[in-house]
């Protein structure tokens, strides 16, 4: 018993100069991401340059929890409330307080968040890993949603006209849509209840499930996202809403000049949303997320699907390995489910995307044949250059988008 009083007294020691915001403390600190603010209208009143998010926590006997401080927000009241509204939806004190009784325990806490500003919204999941609640490893999840103008969790109806309609809506979608894909990557639970954690981006809304409802065959607490184009008649968007303010918007509809937009914003290989690159090794890929059913292969290559929610309906197009693919790496990335700038898998149409891309550089019929080898459906793909890569559009013979491809 003195031994773990001893212990608790020093986390807190260490855990109380993050809190308190001291040069000097005991902690893994990282580089801060300065999130800048628009310059002010010279008839408003200044705004903070920018909005800073330090990273706090403690790293002790093999286990680390780690958490987001905001600062620079402009006014002292709202900052503070804010950075308690984080720790308490996060479940901070609780973590903090479980490190200390973990010094001598083989399994070890692990606690990571993945935070994001959007706007004026702030958007943090946490997920932790490890001895949780006793010694038998776990994975929970966790996450807040603050609109930084007033501090208020964000909840279901800031998101949706209708908030009631809109939850049925996203029960019948998971019955209807993911719940017959489980059988797949999940090794049991139920997609019922709604979970009480989410995440929010400028492409869709992510549900995270605690593990004993729903749980991958990697022993991880299961989410699901769902793009904001799949419940589109549901989301309010009004001017200065919360998915307006957050880029919801931008993703429904093509911009201006979208194929100089669609140039930017896949410069680099990548999707918004789905964390694999072009040029990436697939092993580190399939080291960190798993793979939910063995590699295909398909006419010129071979397919990886992770185990893991950014990547449903989303492929990682590789070389035609026979065997290893420890030297591989991504060449291509597949999406059949995509919202990004007027992309809208299921959605939108030929007529659509050319009127906003132009004509394409070439196209291609896909005969049912060809369909079976490239693992698509019969119907006609239209070819862009993107910067340095390709992007594929294909429609179904009704002319309807279904699959996106960026390759080299």
């Amino acid at each position: 018993m003195m031994k773990r009083m001893l212990a608790w007294f020093l986390i807190i020691a260490m855990a109380l100069p993050c809190f308190a915001g001291a040069e000097e403390a005991a902690t893994l600190s990282l580089e801060p991401l300065v999130l800048e603010t628009p310059a002010p209208a010279a008839d408003e009143q200044a705004e903070p340059a920018g909005i800073t998010a330090e990273d706090g926590g403690i790293e002790l006997g093999g286990s680390s929890v780690h958490y987001p401080r905001l600062t620079g927000l402009g006014d002292e009241t709202l900052e503070a409330a804010v950075n308690e509204l984080i720790q308490s939806r996060l479940g901070v004190a609780d973590y903090l307080n479980r490190v200390a009784l973990l010094m001598s325990d083989p399994t070890g806490l692990t606690v990571t968040y993945d935070a994001q500003m959007l706007g004026d919204v702030f958007t943090c999941v946490m997920q932790a890993s490890g001895a949780v609640v006793n010694s038998r490893p776990t994975h929970v999840w966790t996450a807040v949603n603050i609109d930084l103008t007033d501090g208020h969790a964000i909840g279901w109806d800031d998101l949706f006209t209708r908030p009631q309609e809109a939850l049925e809506a996203i029960g019948a979608y998971l019955d209807e849509s993911v719940a017959p894909e489980l059988s797949a990557h999940l090794s049991a639970g139920s997609l019922a209840p709604l979970p009480e954690h989410f995440g929010l981006s400028s492409y869709g809304l992510t549900l995270l499930y605690p593990i004993e409802q729903l749980s991958t065959l990697a022993d991880r607490a299961g989410a699901v996202t769902i793009l904001w184009s799949e419940i589109q008649e549901h989301l309010n968007l009004e001017e200065g809403s919360i998915l307006d303010r957050i880029g919801a918007a931008e993703n429904l509809s093509f911009p201006e000049d979208a194929l100089a937009a669609l140039t930017e914003t896949l410069a680099e290989g990548s999707v918004p949303g789905i964390p694999a690159a072009i040029g990436q090794s697939v092993r580190e890929l399939t080291d960190a997320y798993g793979l939910q059913i063995d590699p295909d292969l398909y006419e010129g290559g071979r397919m990886f699907l992770p185990d893991d929610h950014a990547f449903r309906q989303v492929w990682l197009l590789t070389d035609a390995l026979t065997e290893r693919w420890d030297t591989s790496v991504v060449q291509g990335l597949r999406a059949d489910r995509l919202n990004l700038l007027g992309l809208r898998t299921g959605l939108t149409t030929r007529d659509e995307y050319v009127a906003a891309l132009g004509d394409p550089e070439s196209s291609l019929a896909v005969n049912e044949d060809r369909a079976i080898n490239w693992r698509i459906v019969p119907g006609t793909s239209d070819y862009y250059t993107i910067g340095s890569y390709r992007l594929r559009l294909h429609v179904d013979e009704e002319g309807v988008l279904r699959s996106v491809f960026i390759t080299q």
